[in-house]
């Protein structure tokens, strides 16, 4: 059975994603706030808005400089991969970028892609297993997948998460020490504080932490129908998210095959099965498959590199990272 596109679908996919990002954002902001002001009051609450401010006006280490350092990777130049960055052009332009992804490649064995930068400089870095597994169709599909975690600003999106995520678990550590330090006097003057106030304070880092997993895995469902807006192939991305699978596996989804369901909120990815659901849920079957011509086609060329020997921190990186 074969898919096509339906733009309507697409479009509540969409809406409906971003809804439950700016949900978590918003919760993530008001769950900092409320343990800054629990712990230091008016004081407390602009210190941390102020400690939050300061890490988002810090520049991230350049998407280039990452792919270098923590990887090993190279970037490949229009004469090693003519078709692959004309192919990121394309999507660059679809997308609305001001300039194409820089794309480097990570001799690795692993199935990986990444995304990394700004919409001012996008930065993508594939891992030569990767190139060697996927057909033509299917590699286009993750690369729009990366593409489109550019489009929408995820880096900036998941920094701000992180950074409300950050200051409650500083707010709360602070507050326990103080209580330690502080409980028996304010015991003995009769103001012990609430055990509902304690409670919320000492789960409030868990509390941040799942909400950051959650919006990771919502902004990688956007990714996904960012993916299909710009190629309009919905059953390229589902075979190549099948094939990773079939070829590397995911070790979160065979713990949690023998494990409670309540572990899949740990994730920073969905999983496998729940992402084709919703690429499946964006398209409408049909009996013949899409028309070449409305497909995106590339012949990567031949690379010069061997897998050899690997970057120690290679063998840190996650499979869970498409």
């Amino acid at each position: 059975m074969a898919f096509r596109l339906d733009p309507a679908a697409l479009a509540r996919q969409r809406r409906l994603n971003r809804l439950h990002s700016a949900l978590l954002l918003l919760s993530l902001s008001g769950l900092a706030g409320w343990t800054g002001l629990l712990v230091g009051g008016p004081e407390g609450l602009a210190f941390g808005a102020g400690l939050v401010l300061a890490f988002l006006l810090l520049s991230p280490m350049p998407g280039d400089a990452l792919f270098r350092h923590a990887f090993g990777a190279v970037r490949l130049s229009p004469t090693q991969a003519p078709d692959l960055l004309a192919l990121l052009a394309a999507l660059a332009r679809r997308a609305g970028l001001p300039r194409p992804p820089a794309l480097y490649l990570i001799p690795s064995p692993m199935l990986q892609a990444m995304a990394a930068g700004s919409r001012e400089a996008p930065v993508i870095a594939v891992t030569l297993g990767l190139l060697r597994s996927l057909p033509p169709r299917e590699l286009a599909a993750v690369l729009a997948h990366e593409v489109a975690h550019i489009r929408h600003g995820d880096l900036r999106v998941l920094r701000l998460a992180t950074a409300a995520a950050t200051l409650t678990r500083a707010m709360a550590g602070i507050g326990a020490l103080l209580l330690l330090v502080l409980l028996p006097a304010l015991w003995a003057s009769g103001m012990a504080p609430s055990p509902l106030a304690l409670l919320l304070l000492m789960a409030a880092p868990i509390l941040s932490d799942l909400l950051t997993l959650s919006l990771s895995r919502r902004r990688e469902f956007l990714a996904d129908a960012g993916a299909v807006e710009l190629t309009g192939d919905v059953e390229a991305l589902a075979e190549a998210l099948a094939r990773l699978w079939r070829l590397q596996g995911d070790d979160w989804e065979r713990l949690a095959s023998r494990a409670p369901r309540w572990l899949r909120w740990f994730r920073t990815h969905p999983t496998v099965r729940d992402r084709i659901a919703a690429l499946r849920g964006m398209a409408t079957p049909v009996r013949a498959p899409w028309p070449e011509a409305d497909l995106i086609a590339i012949t990567p060329g031949a690379l010069p590199w061997s897998l050899g020997g690997h970057h120690p921190a290679q063998r840190l990186a996650r499979r869970w990272l498409l």
